[in-house]
C-alpha cells in the first residue's frame, strides 16, 4: 500500500467514526448542528484535520467549533480504537473551507486555551471516580514526588485494582520509592518519570490534585490526557481535570479502598496490606486528629482481607530508624529553637547535614513528631535543604493551627494538622519566613500562648 493510499485509507475510516461519534456519543451542550465534510491527514500522519460544516448564528457556530476542539482528546482516543496503526493521529477540528469564514482559527484556538485553563476540576462523587477507573480500558497511575506512605500505600492499592479487573497499568513515580516501603507488593513495578509510558485512556492521580505535585509525570498528562484525580487533601483540583476529592477521609489509601466496595471488587491481600500502610503513615499509628470510627472499620477490613501482622507494619513504616536517620535526627535535635513562649518548636538541616550523615531526604519523614510532642509546642516547623535550591518546610499542630492555610501562601498544602511547601531559598531565610508567618497566625487568632 502507497503512502497516499495508506493516508486515504485512514482519512475514511477517521471521517466515518467521528460522524458516527458525533451522532450517538459526543455530548456537549454548546455544539450544534454540524456535519463532517472531509478528513485530511497531514504527511507524516501525525495529524488528523477533520473539516466541519457549522450551522446557526455566528455565535451558535462558534461555540460548535469550540465544542469540537475541547473534545479533541475524546475524539483521539475513541478514534485511536478502530485504528490499527502504531501513532494515533491528533484531531483537529476546522470549519469546512467551503463556508464563509466568521473568526478568525487563532481567535478560536485562544478561545479554547483559555477554556481549558480556566476550567475546573468536574467534580465526582465516589461511584461516578469508580466507574471512570471500570471503563477505563489502560491505566497509567502516579502520584506526588517524595512519596509517602498514603502516596505508595494508595497507587500501590490503584494498581491491585486494575489488576483485578482485568486492565493493563503503568506505574510512574517522579521520585525513588523510600526504602522502608520498597517491601510493599508492587513497589518493584514502580518506574521513574523520564521514559515515555505505553499509549494508555486513562491517567490517575493518587493522594495529591495537581500537576504541579507529580513532577516530570506531569508531561505526560498535559497533552489531550483524560486524568482523574483522587484525594483527601483539602486542595482544588488540577482544571480540565476530573476528580473525587474528600478531606474527611484520614488517608487517601481509605478512599481507594471504598473503590473497591463500590466496584464490589474483593480486596486482594496485596491491596490490603499496602493500604494498610497508607491509614497507618497518614494517621501516624492512628494517633492523629483525623482518626475516625470509619478509619478503624476500613483498618478491620484490610486486617481480615490481608495477611499481615499489623505490630509488625508499625515496627516497619512508623519505628525503624536506619543509622542515618539516627544521625540527622540528633542533629536536628541540637538545633531546636522555642518561639512564641514554647508555642512553636522549629528546627533545620541543610544540604551538608545530609552528606555528613550518609542520608537521603527520605530519612527525614516522620522527624518533625519528635518536636511536636515536646510540652506546650503547639506548631512544629522543620525546614530542610532539597537541593541546592530549593527548601522543604513541614508544619504539624495539635489542630488549633491550620497549616494547610499557612503553607498555601508559597503553593503548599495539607490538611490542618500536617501540611508542607516548597520554597527557593536558603535553608534558614525559608525557616525564617515560614516562622514569621506562623508567630503572626497564632498571634491574629487571639489565642493565649503558653505563659
Amino acid at each position: 500500500m502507497n503512502d497516499y493510499s495508506r493516508a486515504d485509507r485512514v482519512a475514511s475510516l477517521v471521517h466515518e467514526e467521528v460522524a458516527r461519534l458525533l451522532q450517538r456519543e459526543f455530548k456537549d451542550p454548546r455544539l450544534g448542528f454540524v456535519s463532517v465534510m472531509g478528513v485530511r491527514m497531514s504527511p507524516d500522519m501525525r495529524f488528523a484535520n477533520v473539516y466541519v460544516s457549522l450551522y446557526g448564528s455566528d455565535s451558535e457556530k462558534k461555540s460548535s467549533l469550540i465544542a469540537l476542539q475541547n473534545g479533541a482528546g475524546w475524539f483521539r482516543r475513541k478514534v485511536g480504537r478502530i485504528l490499527r496503526v502504531r501513532h494515533i493521529p491528533e484531531i483537529r477540528f476546522f470549519a469546512d473551507d467551503s463556508l464563509d469564514r466568521v473568526y478568525h482559527l487563532e481567535e478560536v484556538l485562544d478561545h479554547v486555551h483559555r477554556e481549558q485553563q480556566g476550567s475546573p476540576m468536574l467534580v465526582l462523587t465516589l461511584e461516578e471516580a469508580a466507574e471512570r477507573f471500570r471503563e477505563a480500558r489502560s491505566l497509567l497511575i502516579t502520584t506526588h514526588v517524595g512519596p509517602d506512605g498514603d502516596a505508595i500505600g494508595s497507587l500501590l492499592g490503584l494498581y491491585w485494582l486494575a489488576k483485578a479487573l482485568g486492565k493493563p497499568v503503568q506505574l510512574m513515580v517522579d521520585s525513588p520509592v523510600p526504602q522502608i516501603l520498597r517491601f510493599l507488593p508492587g513497589a518493584d513495578l514502580i518506574r521513574d518519570a523520564e521514559s515515555m509510558p505505553k499509549p494508555f485512556e486513562l491517567a490517575v492521580i493518587a493522594d495529591c490534585s495537581s500537576f504541579s505535585r507529580v513532577g516530570g509525570a506531569a508531561k505526560w498528562l498535559r497533552e489531550g490526557a483524560s486524568v482523574l484525580i483522587l484525594d483527601h487533601h483539602t486542595e482544588p483540583g488540577e482544571p480540565g481535570t476530573a476528580g473525587h476529592i474528600d478531606s474527611t477521609f484520614a488517608a487517601t489509601a481509605e478512599l481507594v479502598a471504598e473503590l473497591y466496595a463500590a466496584l464490589d471488587v474483593p480486596i486482594p491481600p496485596e491491596a490490603a496490606l499496602c493500604l494498610y500502610v497508607g491509614q497507618v503513615t497518614d494517621t501516624n499509628g492512628y494517633r492523629f486528629s483525623n482518626t475516625s470510627p470509619r478509619t478503624h472499620r476500613i483498618a478491620a477490613r484490610l486486617m481480615e482481607s490481608g495477611q499481615f501482622a499489623p505490630h509488625r507494619v508499625a515496627e516497619q513504616v512508623l519505628e525503624f530508624m536506619p543509622r542515618p536517620k539516627f544521625f540527622l535526627l540528633r542533629r536536628m535535635l541540637e538545633r531546636v529553637e522555642f518561639r512564641g513562649k514554647g508555642a512553636i518548636a522549629a528546627s533545620w538541616l541543610d544540604t551538608d547535614d545530609f552528606s555528613d550523615c550518609g542520608a537521603e531526604r527520605e530519612h527525614t519523614d516522620n522527624l518533625i513528631h519528635r518536636l511536636r510532642q515536646v510540652e506546650g509546642v503547639r506548631v512544629a516547623v522543620l525546614a530542610y535543604a532539597v537541593d541546592a535550591r530549593h527548601v522543604k518546610v513541614s508544619l504539624r499542630s495539635d489542630g488549633s493551627f491550620d497549616c494547610a492555610a499557612c503553607c498555601r501562601q508559597w503553593g503548599g498544602g495539607g490538611h490542618v494538622p500536617a501540611a508542607g511547601a516548597t520554597l527557593e531559598a536558603p535553608v534558614r531565610s525559608a525557616l525564617e519566613k515560614v516562622l514569621a508567618a506562623v508567630e503572626s497566625s497564632l498571634s491574629a487568632d487571639g489565642t493565649r500562648l503558653p505563659s
